[in-house]
């Protein structure tokens, strides 16, 4: 598994790719990998490959949840800073390295082999070591830069002499206005000397004495990454490109070792000629490339556009007679600015892996404005910042444009997503009803929001795939989707109370201020011991007031010593298992496993 993931993360490494390429190709790597933040609605291709990677995250999660998390974590972290790094200009070399390490996914690469051996440093050995865990990463980076830098320049110039190149050689020759050779002969003298740091701050510290036997081997590991980090980089096949062998002496001492590079390359042969030929071509072209204003090199407008009197033309009769569509398009962008603020915002990503072709946004912006919410994922909430009118009319819109996109595919897409919507719309106004007037529902009528409220999205999308689907027509998933349903629901209520994220989000028990009769809160209503006190704390919102934070905790303390939100806890386990086991049928009934699927289940699972 820790090889697969290897060879996976850093498949792209061998292509010259732009800096667009690069990063979409680095996005692509990683996008499945926890279903955080916003997916991209994508082909049957984007699905498969999420498939994939959710299958990797699964399965090493099953192995070691915890080690299995910070691994994903920092392969998610990895890919975020490939694409950051290009487009920054350093000033030193140490503020290169901060990012650099991670880039080259120098903390990756020793959680994938703290996962592989089953070992780990407790939180006071990793403070002690991080130092020198430090200053190996240092000289991991600045080796892969020496040997890799013939093929960073000829991405470079393959793809216009355009952005950054993200190396230690680039950077000196920039920040001393020297050439490369003389450039890679200070960088050698950089690397020894942050070898040398490395090998002495180790040194230091086990001269101390009561080493743990954890810390000694995390030692050995840095030593063993170290070596092989400069063997694989000087004799790999993808770092091979003509240059100028500046270990001789190494290579003859270890000959069988490094008689030719690791992997085979039969394209070696052609790297030197093909940047001799990209010189050639600027040369007959008069430089077919053009400068920036910001002095960088980029390559010449091709585009093919139409004769200027047509384009007259065509502007002339716009303008004469404009078509309502043509001025109403023009203010769309601006319009729908408070759909961009909200998309950009932290998710949980779950309805939107679900339902990717869904304007989910809207019921989002619609819900915080109704329940008075003033956070949104630790952000202010989007009518906040835009405006309570702005926000409705630009929620209103993606509903709309929702069933104009029904509407493309057949017009029982069109009835499925109304009848879901006024399902939503109702079980959203149950829960407003019972909060504005403090009625308190019995635990059949809490499901029975929960169906419409939250359990509508899921039920739209397993109608909407029944009804337009090429393969499974037969599959029933609605049980699936209304026990998903009914677990998120009952899981954020319980999690809003008790766990330590939503009081980052949104506040200390944002329920309570809110007045929401969360499925806690009814259970805590139904002891006479507590209901009296509770009643009283819900009344002090109605004037549009604020519930103290102090206030806040005595309710909270009178639902959990009633009983209500274990009570709750054992719903969520009961749901959990029950989602489970409802997807498990379901991939015996297919003959095939759903990992994207089992994925969620993981990132949601409450223990």
């Amino acid at each position: 598994m820790t090889s697969y993931m290897v060879e996976y993360a850093y498949i792209h490494d061998d292509e010259n790719k732009n800096q667009s390429q690069l990063s979409e190709t680095s996005r692509e790597l990683s996008e499945g990998l926890s279903l955080e933040g916003d997916l991209k609605h994508g082909t049957m291709a984007h699905v498969k490959r999420r498939e994939l990677q959710a299958r990797m995250a699964v399965k090493v999660m099953d192995i070691d949840k915890e080690k299995g998390r910070e691994t994903l974590r920092l392969w998610k972290e990895m890919s975020e800073v490939f694409v950051q790094i290009r487009d920054l200009e350093f000033q030193s070399l140490d503020h290169y390295l901060r990012l650099r390490v991670i880039d080259a996914g120098c903390p990756w690469t020793m959680s994938l082999l703290s996962f592989a051996m089953d070992f780990i440093l407790t939180e006071d050995q990793t403070s002690m070591t991080a130092a020198i865990e430090s200053a190996a990463y240092d000289a991991w980076v600045l080796v892969n830069d020496y040997f890799s830098w013939e093929k960073e320049l000829l991405n470079f110039e393959m793809n216009g002499k355009v952005g950054e190149i993200a190396s230690s050689v680039y950077l000196f020759m920039k920040w001393y206005a020297i050439d490369a050779k003389e450039s890679k002969r200070r960088l050698r003298a950089e690397i020894q000397a942050r070898e040398q740091k490395y090998c002495r701050m180790k040194r230091d510290f086990l001269a101390r004495g009561d080493v743990p036997k954890d810390v000694e081997t995390w030692f050995e590991l840095l030593d063993k990454v170290t070596a092989g980090n400069f063997a694989w980089s000087m004799t790999t096949a993808r770092y091979d490109m003509c240059a100028e062998d500046a270990y001789p002496g190494l290579r003859a001492k270890h000959r069988d070792g490094f008689d030719g590079p690791i992997s085979h390359n039969p394209n070696n042969g052609v790297i030197a000629e093909e940047l001799e030929a990209n010189k050639r071509r600027e040369a007959s072209n008069g430089r077919s490339t053009a400068q920036a204003p910001n002095g960088q090199l980029t390559p010449p407008d091709s585009g093919i556009s139409l004769p200027l009197a047509c384009q007259v033309e065509s502007r002339k009769a716009e303008a004469l007679f404009p078509r309502r569509n043509s001025l109403l398009s023009a203010y769309e962008e601006a319009i729908l600015e408070p759909s961009k603020y909200i998309e950009s915002l932290p998710s949980k990503g779950i309805r939107n892996s679900a339902i990717d072709a869904l304007e989910i946004c809207s019921s989002l912006m619609l819900d915080d404005i109704q329940d008075d919410s003033q956070m949104r994922r630790g952000f202010p909430a989007t009518h906040a910042i835009f405006g309570a009118p702005q926000t409705i009319n630009t929620a209103n819109l993606l509903m709309v444009k929702a069933i104009k996109s029904a509407e493309s595919l057949s017009p029982v897409a069109v009835t499925i997503l109304i009848n879901r919507l006024i399902d939503g719309h109702m079980g959203q106004g149950m829960d407003l009803r019972w909060s504005h007037h403090t009625l308190i529902p019995d635990k059949d009528e809490y499901f029975a929001m929960v169906d419409g409220k939250t359990g509508a999205l899921f039920m739209l999308l397993a109608e909407l795939m029944r009804s337009e689907g090429t393969i499974n027509k037969d599959l029933d998933l609605s049980m699936l989707m209304q026990l998903t349903g009914r677990f998120f629901q009952v899981r954020d209520d319980y999690l809003n109370l008790e766990g330590a994220e939503y009081y980052d989000q949104k506040g200390f028990a944002d329920d309570i201020g809110e007045g929401k009769l969360s499925l806690p809160l009814i259970y805590a209503l139904e002891s006479k011991h507590y209901r009296d006190r509770l009643l009283s704390i819900l009344q002090q919102r109605k004037p549009n007031k604020d519930v103290p934070n102090m206030v806040r905790k005595v309710a909270l303390d009178s639902i959990k010593d009633s009983g209500g939100l274990q009570r709750t806890h054992d719903v969520v386990m009961q749901l959990q298992d029950a989602v489970a086991k409802e997807r498990t049928e379901l991939e015996k009934r297919t003959g095939m496993d759903n990992w994207i699927l089992r994925l969620v289940e993981k990132r949601l699972e409450v223990e």
